[in-house]
């Protein structure tokens, strides 16, 4: 099975003179479909800086990044990055970025319409993604009515709208009380292993490991574990 992402001696440095900071320092990795990985490391450790440059939203100060076998050049502009994005990539926050004046469905629609998708199809689409999610019951409410929990599963329909074939979370159990956060983790996990997505979750939370397929931890910028759990119990 060919990795969606490949990263061959990444490094990610701020500033520059005295003041630079390696946020990630050569990095080699490749992500593959069908299995969620997860990233975890303390505070500082570049975990979410590996996570932008997986998602095409920070650019590398040196070495290589391939997304589907591909290399991305240097120098590919902002709405070249923005449409490979759009096109293969969904996004799940840790304070789930819903929009309170809009439905449950219709914050699905937004990407949806984002791919120009006609509106009766958006509709159905989303309402297929809440099924899917057990939200079935809560398409018309608006975010303040739903829990924790159930944000967090629209805001995974929404990232899963238009079929992306990488789904990067960023501490999507953070907001959660423990049961509901092992629920977040056992769906993304669930729908790596159903739909072949391949899912990086960056996370603090040790509840969240027995549900990876894949841990990497990340130290000071650098890789110093890559393994493999015997058996999830997920």
């Amino acid at each position: 099975m060919s990795a969606v992402i490949t990263l061959d001696k990444v490094g990610v440095v701020y500033g520059r003179g005295a003041t630079a900071l390696a946020a990630l320092q050569d990095v080699t990795l490749a992500i593959q479909p069908g299995e969620m990985t997860l990233l975890l490391g303390p505070s500082g450790s570049g975990k979410t800086s590996l996570l932008q440059v997986m998602g095409c939203l920070l650019r590398p100060t040196h070495g290589r990044v391939q997304l589907f076998g591909e290399t991305l050049a240097r120098d590919l502009g902002v709405e070249a990055l923005a449409a490979l994005r759009l096109a293969h990539i969904g996004f799940v926050f840790q304070h789930y970025n819903l929009f309170p004046t809009l439905k449950a469905w219709e914050n699905v629609a937004i990407a949806l319409d984002l791919k120009a998708l006609p509106r009766a199809q958006q509709r159905e689409q989303s309402l297929q993604l809440l099924e899917r999610l057990g939200l079935a019951d809560r398409a018309e409410h608006y975010p303040a009515e739903l829990s924790g929990g159930q944000k967090q599963r629209v805001a995974i329909a929404r990232a899963l709208a238009g079929g992306p074939r990488i789904l990067l979370a960023d501490e999507p159990t953070a907001a959660l009380d423990g049961k509901t956060g092992q629920g977040v983790a056992a769906t993304l996990h669930d729908l790596a292993h159903g739909s072949g997505v391949a899912v990086v979750v960056v996370s603090h939370d040790p509840r969240v490991e027995p549900f990876g397929d894949r841990v990497l931890h990340l130290e000071d910028g650098r890789l110093v574990d890559d393994r493999r759990p015997a058996r999830s119990s997920a």
